[in-house]
């Protein structure tokens, strides 16, 4: 007798394979469980996703124009007018940064079609750009197909323009819309849904036949995944680009219920952020303590989302803040690298166009990670396995082939010819057969005994593990627990590029100031310019140290003895007459230039994103200003922001204490900010204090975050956001 639950009834209706679909019966215990997961495995659809690892996301419409990032479906189409699209250049930034799909955004939550669809007239045909003849998604089909890039399209059903939403009229609205986009453009690979489902025009919400979108996909483009709001792909529950670190593609069924994912994925139109509940971002989904009161199972893998840039539609205010390669080289390691794919969004500008930061960025990331895996170091110099049959598929480079452990524990011994140095290890399962390691360690000898330098639980597609750098000549990986006989595709160990550290990273001076700079690798060049310009090894070359006495952009790069490009880094130096200590933390995604923001003379404007505010969420904010000797001071201003609608307010207080020493402080003013009315716009405050003419050196700042939105906000009881930029002393 199989396990009574709805989600039977839903897997029934989402035409699941049977290959990566299995039911669970009331006779099955824990061990009978375990064995049936084991034997969960891929459709072949879902195995080709897995492959790409790395998809592109372009979300590009109305939204590009008005500044918005959810439009509500009154803009006129008049707006909509690219001054220079051309999806080939978005194509071959793609192909270059490895890249082999990519998603367009179709139909927003506004409703505006990039596709003159015959069902409404909110598309492209009634607006300026090429005399209303346009047709995005036409054009870039035709670049993928030249540039050999898979094509995937984004369907919102939420739509905030047709009247017909929050109606059973809309189901086939949005079905022949989706007809059209499945029949039109060739091959899609590709129908990425989320779950919002908010009021249309009408005021109604919308109740989504799911399974009539899922049949017409199926019927269209058999050979497409469908993400997310989908059988075959799910959410990895944030928007941040990282995954989880154990992190199983076998799961409950009930993982595919709809209603959850729209639950789960909704988002608050007015921040613009995922608020997932606990179940979607737990750290882990599929144990053997989650599977064994499931209904089924079924291989559902995960997609990690994020934007190169803080917003998913292209603002110019945001060219300042657009991802380091490091920190898109990070997000690769914790979601390529731990068995998800990677969908990163890159949104085009106003003119149609990839802008050439984001562009460069990407290929920076790129040619780190080929320098990075270009030579698995185990393949060069591996020895004595001649006993160990099918070893040699673990080298190869080709995923298809694997070498078979024969059993669920084991110990795999590496031996070298010589000493070798990495940083880096790689495993992947061939997923073909399932997924199966539950623990393991990848040991190194070294002075006489094993030493651990990495381990994991799941592994999956591919599993990546960055840790300081070891010599050996000998390695092991010892599989503590599997829930069945390991597969494994491919085994390497890798030395990174050379990096560099730079110190100061970005910072004020008085009068001049000595830059550092050191590279993890003995053997690299490192070559720098001082005028902003790209460094190459026509560059001036780094020796000891370099002394700056005027504001300047340095950047440097290093080359290895190999000839691998390591990361451009950039740094800024400005000049002030003040020394600033922050004392508190701001947030990653809000750090405009760190503590220089404070004193370097450049002011923020009502646009939170310009790039010159530290954000502190839920939290105070604390600096000390320090002084070479005791100066006379009257006044102090902290420059803050006030931008209800981003959840951002001004400070309840702002306090300041002054010290001759720097330990012991005595407040010489205060102010009480009381001006919580509702604001509509955005404001930018300059809160000084007045004090009696004192004689200090140091100067300690602290401004009162409220906490909470007020009860008259729409996110009353939400965390509030506190930002501050300049900090004045007459």
């Amino acid at each position: 007798m199989k396990r009574s639950g709805l989600f039977i009834l839903i897997v029934a209706s989402l035409t699941l394979q049977a290959q990566n679909y299995i039911e669970i019966y009331d006779k099955d215990n824990l061990s009978e469980i375990i064995k049936k997961s084991a034997s969960v495995s891929p459709s072949e659809r879902q195995y080709r996703w897995q492959q790409l690892e790395m998809t592109a996301f372009f979300h590009f419409g109305i939204n590009t124009f008005s500044g918005q990032e959810w439009g509500d479906g009154t803009e006129s189409p008049a707006i909509f007018n690219p001054t220079n699209l051309d999806t080939r250049q978005w194509c071959r930034v793609c192909k270059e940064a490895g890249i082999r799909l990519v998603i367009i955004t179709a139909k927003h939550h506004d409703g505006f079609c990039l596709w003159p669809s015959r069902y409404t007239e909110h598309s492209v045909k009634n607006s300026p750009w090429k005399n209303g003849n346009g047709d995005v998604i036409k054009e870039l089909s035709d670049a993928c197909h030249e540039y050999k890039i898979k094509l995937g399209v984004y369907l919102s059903p939420w739509d905030r323009h047709e009247k017909t939403y929050g109606s059973a009229a809309y189901n086939d609205y949005f079905k022949n819309q989706l007809r059209e986009l499945l029949t039109n453009y060739g091959r899609i690979d590709e129908v990425w849904f989320d779950g919002a489902c908010g009021e249309g025009p009408n005021g109604k919400k919308q109740i989504y036949d799911w399974s009539g979108y899922y049949e017409l996909i199926r019927t269209l483009q058999p050979g497409a995944v469908i993400a997310i709001s989908g059988p075959d792909v799910r959410w990895v529950g944030n928007e941040s680009g990282y995954g989880r670190e154990t992190e199983w593609s076998v799961l409950p069924v009930k993982f595919l219920d709809q209603e959850n994912i729209a639950r789960l994925s909704q988002k608050e139109a007015d921040k613009g952020i995922f608020k997932p509940k606990i179940e979607a971002i737990a750290e882990d989904l599929g144990s053997r303590e989650k599977l064994k009161n499931a209904n089924a199972l079924v291989w559902y893998p995960s997609e990690v989302d994020v934007s190169i840039r803080p917003g998913w539609f292209y603002h110019q205010s945001e060219d300042s803040r657009v991802k380091s390669p490091e920190k898109l080289i990070d997000i690769y390691f914790n979601s390529v690298g731990m068995n998800s794919a990677l969908l990163l969004n890159i949104p085009p500008d106003k003119r149609g166009l990839i802008h050439e930061k984001d562009a460069k960025t990407l290929l920076e990331m790129k040619n780190y990670l080929d320098g990075t895996f270009e030579k698995n170091l185990a393949k060069y110099h591996l020895e004595n396995l001649a006993n160990t049959v099918g070893i040699e598929a673990l080298f190869d480079g080709d995923y298809e082939t694997y070498w078979d452990s024969g059993q669920a524990e084991f110990v795999l011994n590496l031996q070298f010819d010589k000493e070798i140095e990495f940083g880096i290890a790689m495993l992947q399962e061939q997923v073909r057969y399932g997924q199966q390691a539950e623990n393991y360690l990848i040991e190194a000898w070294q002075d006489g005994g094993w030493r651990i330098i990495c381990k994991g639980t799941t592994i999956g597609y591919k599993r990546l593990f960055r840790f300081p750098s070891v010599k050996t000549s000998k390695v092991r990986l010892r599989m503590l627990a599997a829930r069945s006989s390991v597969k494994l595709a491919e085994l390497g160990f890798y030395k990174a590029p050379p990096q560099i550290n730079v110190s100061p990273a970005s910072a004020i001076f008085k009068e001049k100031i000595k830059i550092k700079l050191v590279c993890d690798t003995k053997d690299a060049k490192i070559f720098y310019t001082l005028d902003g310009q790209d460094p190459n090894k026509n560059s001036k070359v780094y020796k000891d140290s370099i002394l700056i006495s005027k504001p300047c952009v340095l950047k440097a790069v290093a080359y290895d003895s190999d000839g691998r490009r390591g990361i451009e880094v950039t740094a800024e130096y400005g000049k002030s007459k003040y020394n600033v200590q922050l004392l508190s933390n701001y947030d990653d995604k809000y750090a405009a230039m760190g503590v220089a923001t404070l004193v370097d003379g450049k002011f923020g404007s009502r646009d939170f994103a310009d790039g010159r505010w530290l954000g502190f969420e839920d939290h105070d904010f604390e600096a000390v200003l320090y002084m070479e000797k005791v100066t006379s001071v009257q006044k102090i201003t902290l420059g803050c922001l006030e931008s209800q609608g981003k959840w951002i307010f001004l400070p309840k207080s702002v306090e300041v204490f002054i010290s001759q020493d720097g330990e012991n402080y005595k407040s010489a003013g205060k102010i009480n900010v009381e001006n919580y009315i509702h604001n509509n716009e955005p404001k930018v405050k300059n809160l000084a204090i007045k004090i009696d003419s004192v004689k200090t050196r140091y100067i300690k700042i602290f401004a009162e975050n409220i906490g909470k939105c007020p009860d008259w906000h729409p996110g009353a009881g939400g965390k509030a956001w506190l930002f501050v930029d300049e900090i004045m002393i007459e």
